[in-house]
């Protein structure tokens, strides 16, 4: 099976700016960052668009993109309509953000963060289709998505929102490396349950989880300073890790198609 790069940038991006926007959300009820939210929830709005618009250039088609959303039970129109609700839901954040509107925005950031949360998981739930191959057919795939995004959102968030403020950097250093620690973690635990720890897939699974530490660890050394430096490397470092899981996911699935060919 090819890698299918649209498919993985789509959900590497979504993932990011979904994660990015539920960081947003974190900082409105704890306050830790003075700075106008407008600029991180714009940047996260784009970062998922851009990834939805890659999702298309899968399509042999793109042009016939409603003919591929008009089955409601299909994954490509879960994650349109997802992407859809999430866009929405930070456009109205946006909105209120330049109106004043404190109420709203809080609970529009809620949602948007939220919704974030969910693409991330359910873009990975999606492939969950092949009962013949344990490293598609489980849930811990679905978590590995979303744990790998989850360091991938903080960190751009620490590099957009806040990388100079002293507390609002310290929080968003500090997300970052707790975020890290759990990608690290997912991407382990699905590797070694699905034995991806071995082959051709090694590297890829090993590369995934060990980067996603090296994220933590630059996060946790973050929260004493207050450096761009810092956080654009753990934004670089993160979105290697999630590109790689991503990469291991299509490797794998070909490690099983090649039985049928």
């Amino acid at each position: 099976m090819e890698i299918q790069w649209p498919l993985a940038i789509f959900t590497l991006l979504t993932g990011a700016g979904g994660w990015m926007l539920a960081c947003v959300a974190i900082n409105e009820f704890t306050g830790k960052s003075k700075k106008d939210p407008f600029v991180p929830a714009l940047a996260a709005l784009i970062v998922v668009i851009i990834g939805g618009f890659a999702s298309v250039l899968h399509l042999s088609h793109p042009d016939r993109i409603m003919n591929a959303l008009s089955h409601p039970t299909s994954g490509i129109f879960i994650e349109a309509a997802l992407v859809g609700i999430l866009s929405v839901c930070a456009i109205v954040q946006l909105i209120c953000y330049k109106r004043g509107i404190k109420g709203a925005a809080k609970v529009f950031a809620v949602l948007s963060g939220v919704f974030g949360v969910i693409i991330s998981f359910m873009a990975g739930y999606s492939y969950i289709v092949m009962a013949s191959h344990p490293a598609w057919d489980t849930i811990l795939l679905p978590l590995a998505y979303l744990g790998t995004a989850a360091p991938m959102g903080a960190a751009l968030y620490w590099a957009i929102a806040c990388p100079n403020e002293e507390n609002g950097a310290s929080f968003a250093a500090l997300l970052t490396g707790l975020f890290g620690v759990v990608g690290a973690a997912l991407a382990a635990v699905y590797c070694a349950s699905t034995g991806l720890f071995a082959g051709d897939t090694f590297a890829l699974g090993a590369g995934a989880a060990v980067l996603d530490a090296v994220v933590a660890v630059i996060g946790f050394a973050g929260r004493n300073k207050s450096a761009a430096g810092l956080a654009w490397t753990a934004v670089v470092v993160a979105l290697v890790a999630g590109l790689l899981l991503r990469v291991l996911m299509w490797v794998a699935g070909g490690q099983a198609f090649a039985f049928f060919g």
